[in-house]
């Protein structure tokens, strides 16, 4: 990208003297460090981090998801499933996942985290609400196990170990264990709730 202000339409000619032509070398040199001292040129951005291990869900054993699917009415093509201690279902917008349970980090009487529709979550699951958690038709939800991934039209589950469950969708994902939670959310975004602070997360997430 070209720096803000600056417009580059073809090579730089270096300009002629009686004597000798400058060398380019040396002209672009010039030319870089008066456009930093004048702030035109940006240093190049720092690479971004990798994620955690608990949403690299390529290295996780996918599944048929089909057999994770309600197809009964009242559950409106929901996908659920049973990872340890949470009970997770995908849709039945695309962009919608939430699982049922509370972690250490999660406010009292919480009853689980949910992203609806890519636009907004993670957010806690208060009593009181209307939010479906479970199938309305007794649908039993098989169990993801530790190793396995799901994938619902671009949302993916996976448990990267035991009564730990990681979910992302296009720009959003939570990680959750017994003892803290991890929320991921665009830059700037307000809808959403917050992280814990860093001393209650494991080493390699703060």
């Amino acid at each position: 990208m070209a720096p803000r202000g600056l417009w580059w339409n073809g090579p730089v000619r270096a300009p002629m003297s009686p004597s000798r032509p400058r060398p380019l070398a040396a002209l672009l040199v010039l030319l870089t460090l008066t456009l930093v001292a004048a702030g035109l040129l940006a240093a190049p951005p720092a690479a971004a981090a990798p994620p955690p291990p608990e949403l690299r869900f390529g290295s996780f054993a996918p599944v048929n998801a089909a057999k994770y699917q309600s197809l009964r009415f009242a559950d409106d093509g929901r996908t659920f499933f049973v990872a340890g201690q949470w009970r997770c279902q995908i849709g039945p917008r695309p962009g919608s996942v939430a699982c049922q349970g509370r972690p250490a980090t999660a406010p009292p009487r919480t009853k689980g985290v949910a992203i609806t529709n890519d636009l907004q979550g993670p957010l806690w699951v208060p009593p009181g609400t209307t939010y479906r958690f479970g199938s309305q038709a007794g649908f039993r939800a098989p169990v993801l196990k530790v190793g396995q991934r799901i994938t619902v039209a671009g949302t993916v589950c996976a448990v990267p170990r035991r009564n730990v469950v990681s979910c992302a969708t296009n720009n959003r994902a939570f990680i959750l264990s017994r003892a803290w939670h991890k929320f991921y959310y665009p830059k700037g975004d307000r809808r959403h709730n917050a992280n814990p602070a860093p001393k209650y997360l494991p080493p390699h997430l703060r």
